[in-house]
């Protein structure tokens, strides 16, 4: 196990946005992890555990400890419909797995960002699907007692952009088996070359700026809302949530920039570095944003970015 010193956390953010961690970990295997956690606790470090970075945002002066990256990336059928994949492969590597492999449930995430642990904490979802619907099981180290142990779907308490990993810091996930569908690798490969076309046309992320995907999650509200939405849309809300995108386009914020941050033209729930931006700058924006649409809606926006050092 090699710690590094003052490691720039904006090389590891699709933000690209953090200033230097005081130290700095690969963690490729369970003892590399444990060695680094007992590592942390000895020198009484502060530690955090990091992903891809595709959803979090770092302070401009760093992290004041030890950064512990997940670099964990076996990927493997288990059986013919089954795939069994650690947290550190990129979600994308995932997808591409999977296809090859002729088993489908997971186009829906082709093109976004981060590391499969990432996506299942976050229980990360588009067009109508989630990680949720094709985990079977997923393998976590309690930080407590530096085991492993497991869970199966039910016990993973998924909810919308939530799961007990998330609710939990203590239980960090490694390993996750996936339950999937055979069918014919062509049909899924134009499925996913279809959902990454979607993603160009909408999507900055894929773009060359800096962006942390969504930054709020998609609120409830009021019956009032939501016949605005019905109106403005002229669809049928299906839930009693709207697209925070929705709310923030109402209040005409697409394009509105703090110093070198913006909110992108493409998607409003979408804030973007394009110009070299701080932290402080992105913070005070999401501010701006919450403010504009609780004046506007009276909905109090969350933000679905994680916030590291404010």
């Amino acid at each position: 196990m090699k710690i590094q010193k003052k490691v720039l956390l904006k090389d590891y953010s699709t933000f690209k946005i953090g200033g230097p961690a005081k130290y700095f970990v690969e963690a490729k295997t369970f003892n590399d992890f444990r060695e680094a956690v007992e590592w942390a606790h000895e020198k009484k470090e502060k530690f955090m555990i990091l992903g891809g970075g595709s959803n979090i945002l770092f302070h401009d002066q760093g992290f004041d400890g030890l950064v512990i990256k997940l670099a964990n990336k076996k990927i493997e059928l288990k059986n013919k419909d089954e795939i069994s994949c650690q947290a550190g492969v990129s979600l994308s590597g995932l997808v591409a797995f999977s296809a090859e492999h002729g088993l489908t449930g997971l186009e829906w995430a082709a093109g976004i960002p981060g590391t499969v642990g990432g996506a299942i904490r976050g229980n990360a979802g588009a067009f109508g699907f989630e990680m949720k619907d094709v985990t079977k099981e997923v393998v976590y180290i309690d930080l407590k007692k530096l085991e492993k142990e497991k869970c199966n779907n039910k016990e993973c308490k998924f909810d919308y952009r939530q799961s007990v990993f998330k609710k939990f810091d203590h239980k960090i996930i490694w390993r996750i088996i996936f339950k999937l569908s055979s069918t014919k690798t062509k049909n899924i490969k134009n499925k996913i070359a279809e959902i990454i076309n979607q993603r160009k046309e909408k999507h900055p992320c894929l773009s060359s700026a800096g962006s942390a995907g969504s930054i709020f999650k998609n609120p409830t509200v009021g019956a009032e809302v939501i016949k605005m939405f019905e109106k403005e849309k002229g669809v049928k809300c299906k839930s009693n949530q709207v697209s925070a995108g929705w709310l923030i386009d109402m209040c005409e914020l697409r394009g509105m920039r703090m110093g070198g941050a913006r909110v992108s033209e493409k998607q409003a729930n979408f804030i973007v570095n394009d110009e070299g931006s701080s932290a402080n700058n992105v913070v005070i924006l999401i501010s701006l944003i919450k403010q504009k649409v609780r004046n506007t809606f009276g909905v109090q926006l969350e933000e679905e970015v994680e916030i590291v050092g404010y």
